[in-house]
């Protein structure tokens, strides 16, 4: 039983294993209306968010992706502005947009023009994020229960080609 236990635990470490690069390679697309909203974006960062010790290189990170994709943006003959996160950057984004103080009517205006035309798809993003991790961590409760499976179960004795006992 122990044998087989184990042999569960080890496919579903190798299950799990990938789960979590995948999750950490995924890029998440966030569609923006249009190249401009990208700086907006950007200048809110920079001027207008308040960062905490806590979060101040997800929020570095997040920035600089932000400038090299809308570098890249500006020299491509695309006509979609969209810019590609990974989780960490998607949710350094999710917690910059929800976590705002502002001073002044026009800044308000910006910012919410700006949240309106990005919402949605982070939005949709952070639900497939909080998904791909909610599978991670179930996976993660089934792996501890197989732990404690296997260190409840009994030691079975096995004999040998010598007909000795062996645990």
């Amino acid at each position: 039983m122990s044998k087989t236990l184990t042999t569960k635990k080890k496919n579903l470490t190798k299950k799990v294993d990938a789960a979590q690069v995948e999750a950490a390679e995924k890029r998440f697309e966030i569609q923006f209306d249009d190249r401009k909203m990208v700086k907006t974006l950007m200048d809110h960062l920079n001027k207008g968010y308040g960062w905490k010790t806590s979060n101040a290189a997800a929020i570095v990170t997040l920035y600089d992706q932000l400038k090299k994709q809308n570098k890249e943006l500006l020299t491509s003959d695309s006509t979609d502005t969209i810019i590609s996160l990974r989780g960490h950057e998607l949710n350094a984004l999710y917690q910059a947009l929800l976590n705002v103080e502002g001073t002044g009517i026009e800044a308000a205006r910006k910012f919410i023009i700006m949240l309106t035309h990005v919402g949605e798809t982070v939005s949709k993003a952070m639900t497939e994020l909080a998904d791909m991790n909610t599978k991670i961590q179930e996976m993660h409760k089934e792996l501890a229960e197989l732990e404690t499976q296997i260190q409840e179960a009994p030691e079975v004795e096995v004999e040998t080609e010598a007909h000795e006992t062996s645990k």
